[in-house]
């Protein structure tokens, strides 16, 4: 049965647990905190900002998947659960000397062809429903790769609007497929595929390659340098404001969740990018990923710079 009353769904195939420990208080006791993590949460979780109603999909098992569940409404992020076996990933980071140093990892296992195949069906009923989705990316294995080529076909076949947030295997497969509508990719993962090199004037060859691979419009993340896109047949150059981050972790996924919510609403390009912009810099202003004031985002998207950089078709 669908679910028309969500916006946006999200096929998170990693949903983690993170036990964080702060500095001590003034009683000398210190500071412990729970919450999910993972990409799909940490798009999940600026969505909510942004005014959209995500739905989170994935798998879910364990001591930890329990305590994922009863943490996931404190943020107001709706759940639809695969159950699987095996306890969800967790991790343990001291953040007491004021960098996060990873304690315990437990990594998340491949998922068996029935979980597997569940989480497939659930997630592209969802969609559809949405009209709307993120694909995310994974880590350990969790799925065969032959999955994302078949999602890419089946989103494209069921006119579901697609922000891929993936690169490496997962991307190629997915452009296999079917195309995305916005890619979010890193200048630094676009290296390690190979898509970005030394000879690459600033990544605008690497645009041009993953329009004609299919990605129909792409927002390139460069650290500390002004984002690159390539949308609706043009380059864009868009500068958000420099602000001294408390955290850069998590702003790239902030981005995707504004690449979401404009695409859904039906943006223009130049909107599209000062609203992921403004998201990701709302995020960096603070210690939680994928976290913002709910009117800091569109102040800063406010006062992004968007340049046409190139008349020139992609």
């Amino acid at each position: 049965m669908g679910h028309p009353q969500h916006t946006v769904a999200i096929f998170a195939p990693v949903i983690s647990l993170t036990v964080t420990v702060e500095s001590p208080k003034e009683n000398g006791s210190d500071e412990i905190h729970f919450h999910p993590g993972g990409q799909g949460f940490w798009v999940a979780r600026m969505l909510r900002h942004l005014g959209e109603r995500p739905l989170l999909c994935g798998p879910i098992g364990g001591e930890s998947g329990k305590v994922i569940r009863g943490l996931l409404p404190q943020w107001g992020i709706d759940l639809s659960p695969i159950e699987i076996d095996g306890p969800s990933p967790a991790t343990i980071q001291d953040r007491r000397s004021g960098e996060r140093e990873s304690i315990a990892d437990a990594m998340p296992s491949p998922l068996d062809r029935h979980s597997a195949d569940e989480f497939y069906g659930s997630f592209l009923d969802r969609a559809i429903a949405a009209g709307t989705a993120v694909v995310a990316g994974q880590v350990g294995g969790v799925l065969h790769v032959e999955s994302y080529r078949r999602l890419g076909h089946d989103l494209a076949s069921t006119d579901v609007k697609v922000v891929g947030d993936l690169h490496g295997d997962e991307l190629k497969a997915f452009l296999e497929g079917g195309p995305i509508d916005i890619l979010k990719v890193s200048d630094d993962d676009l290296k390690a595929d190979g898509w970005l090199t030394d000879t690459d004037d600033a990544g605008l060859g690497a645009l041009r390659s993953l329009a004609k691979a299919g990605a129909r419009n792409a927002v390139l993340s460069r650290g500390v340098n002004p984002v690159l896109a390539a949308m609706d047949d043009r380059f864009y150059e868009a500068r958000p404001p420099e602000l001294e981050a408390a955290d850069y972790r998590g702003a790239g996924d902030s981005m995707t969740a504004g690449l979401a919510a404009s695409l859904r609403t039906g943006l223009d390009p130049v909107d599209t990018l000062k609203l992921a912009c403004g998201a990701g810099a709302a995020n960096v202003t603070r210690h939680g990923l994928g976290s913002a004031s709910d009117t800091l985002f569109q102040r800063l998207a406010d006062q992004v710079e968007v340049r046409s950089i190139s008349p020139t078709p992609v």
